[in-house]
């Protein structure tokens, strides 16, 4: 299925207000107690990796993450927004929640926004 529309679905979630939902911890019942996580909307996800299809995915992000965690995401390149949803994704994966702070922080809606923008200029090619 083509990007564009997917990331439409996320941004369009965003916009109305979405707030990620979060299983509390409980005990079970042999007295194992769970962690809190995050459950999060399909259409975000599926948003998030649409974009990164779009521009790419930047195998060596631990190398540039520096370079782009203080840049404006509605201005970044397409390889610095490579970098950041790359970031973005593989973070939820060491830590939890960590989308989630993306999401609050603005920063997913408006990568979601410039991927498109990156990916609907002529002639734009994803990065391999």
């Amino acid at each position: 299925m083509d990007a564009i529309p997917l990331i439409a679905a996320g941004i369009e979630l965003l916009e109305s207000g979405y707030v990620v939902e979060w299983t509390p911890s409980r005990e079970t019942a042999s007295g194992t107690i769970t962690m809190p996580y995050p459950r999060y909307d399909s259409r975000l996800l599926e948003a998030l990796s649409s974009a990164s299809q779009l521009v790419g995915t930047d195998f060596d992000y631990v190398s540039h993450v520096d370079e782009v965690a203080g840049l404006n995401v509605k201005e970044m390149s397409r390889a610095n927004l490579s970098t950041f949803l790359t970031w973005v994704q593989r973070s939820e994966r060491f830590c939890d929640g960590a989308i989630d702070g993306f999401v609050q922080d603005g920063r997913v809606l408006q990568a979601l926004r410039r991927a498109i923008e990156l990916g609907s200029n002529a002639g734009a090619r994803p990065m391999s």
